[in-house]
């Protein structure tokens, strides 16, 4: 199993960093217009495998990482190639890594089988430098003047980046729906609350898949038995027997979607720390907050189109938590990968180590991805973050090898594929289980509800 993932990673990469297509396309983009030792292979190689080695790389470190792959090239020098040419060379660059390096991969037996693809659907802001401010505003107020907000859809089961697009900070994710294009027809997409957009539920539905939101107070409720009248979920909620429970519902006075209304109620100590954190923010944001608000904090509220036969309830819920995952990601982009250094410095610098960054993590997500559940039979998990640690101490070997051929290529990536099966796993823990383990449980659970022992 291991040899076509090393075989299958070692070529896509080698072909990412092909020296004359990589060459062809600086050409193009207009960085490269004669002959130069700084050709567009070596700038991509110093840049993505440079940031790769030094998350908070200097100019000096570049510079390094340059002589290592053949090239004497003074900071100043990096410095005055980071141009409006370059950002279009690695822009193009990116939508490549994007394009190209996908892992390939197969469903894990037993937990959420049902669905083609799980789709994580979120978005981080990063805030740039003030010059920025005209091409990517920021929301003002106490945020920065200047931000770019990433947009994600992440695959739970291939690891692969479905896709990635930047914006102005400001966008409203609401309105938010490039991203559907790519759902897989029977796949299941989760997305936080500020997602929430009647329209983009109908269009998931109708391109055969699911999805799991959390409900937005603020859209109306219709019971299926009761459908001309809304219902008051403040009042409707407390009189409920039991603490998880499912309904047929519509969603929304005009839209009327077709779903089920999933609601749990709460532990009395986490909607006190609920109403405490909405008071919070209320206050920060100088609004007032409603009693029917503060009610509501008692239940859970999740809308899907998941039929019953196909998640229980308990699945759902913990289907629901691994949307945390993408939280995880976007914290080791920021923390590890070193996005949030980028407000630091001019226009072209800084949109230049965004986008080189951005390649650097459709790399390593490339590698790290079949490799999370390698070895899920034997009760063990890859962390990312660990996994992206050894990347990161094995980058400038990394850099010789995509710098040869594809043999030496292969080496090192067997190499590096061993050393994170072996390193890189995740500490196993009895208190608080990873999302896999959360979501295996529950199907076990249901598997022995459906099947009792006599």
């Amino acid at each position: 199993m291991l040899q076509p993932i090393i075989a299958h990673a070692s070529q896509a990469l080698y072909t990412f960093f092909d020296a004359e297509e990589t060459n062809q396309a600086a050409l193009q983009a207009g960085f490269t217009q004669r002959q130069s030792k700084m050709d567009g292979i070596t700038f991509l190689q110093t840049l993505v495998l440079g940031f790769l080695q030094h998350p908070q790389g200097s100019l000096n470190q570049l510079s390094q990482v340059s002589r290592d792959l053949g090239v004497e090239i003074s900071p100043q020098g990096i410095d005055e190639r980071l141009n409006q040419a370059a950002l279009r060379f690695l822009k193009e660059r990116l939508v490549v890594a994007l394009v190209a390096l996908r892992a390939k991969y197969a469903p894990l037996a037993g937990v959420l089988e049902g669905f083609s693809e799980v789709y994580f659907q979120d978005s981080t802001i990063q805030a740039l430098s003030e010059s920025l401010q005209t091409l990517f505003p920021g929301s003002g107020g106490d945020a920065s003047p200047a931000a770019i907000k990433i947009q994600l859809l992440f695959a739970f089961w291939s690891g692969n980046i479905e896709h990635l697009e930047w914006e102005a900070g400001r966008s409203p994710d609401t309105g938010y729906l490039a991203h559907l294009a790519h759902l897989l027809p029977g796949s299941l997409l989760l997305q936080d609350l500020g997602f929430f957009n009647l329209s983009l539920f109908q269009a998931v539905v109708d391109s055969s898949a699911f999805f799991l939101s959390r409900w937005r107070p603020d859209v109306q409720v219709y019971l299926a038995d009761q459908p001309e009248q809304p219902v008051d979920l403040q009042t409707f909620l407390p009189n409920q027997k039991v603490p998880l429970a499912a309904y047929s519902v519509f969603l929304g006075q005009t839209a009327h979607l077709a779903c089920r209304l999933v609601c749990v109620r709460l532990p009395p100590a986490v909607a006190a720390q609920r109403r405490r954190r909405l008071r919070a923010d209320a206050i920060r944001r100088g609004r007032r907050i409603s009693k029917r608000r503060l009610r509501l904090c008692d239940w859970n509220v999740f809308m899907t189109n998941v039929p019953q036969d196909k998640l229980s309830l308990q699945q759902l819920l913990a289907c629901y938590g691994l949307r945390w995952q993408v939280e995880l990601i976007f914290k080791l982009w920021k923390s590890q990968v070193g996005l949030k250094r980028v407000a630091e410095f001019r226009p072209e610098r800084a949109l230049g180590e965004l986008y080189a960054k951005l390649i650097v993590i459709a790399i390593t997500n490339f590698l790290i991805a079949p490799l999370r559940f390698l070895l899920i039979e034997q009760q063990v998990e890859i962390s990312p973050p660990k996994a992206w640690q050894i990347l990161q101490d094995r980058a400038k070997d990394l850099t010789r090898a995509t710098g040869k051929d594809l043999q030496s290529t292969q080496a090192e990536l067997e190499e590096l594929i061993h050393r994170i099966l072996q390193f890189a796993r995740k500490n196993k823990r009895k208190k608080h289980l990873s999302s896999y383990n959360r979501l295996r449980l529950a199907n076990e659970l249901y598997i022995s509800q459906l099947y009792p022992l006599a």
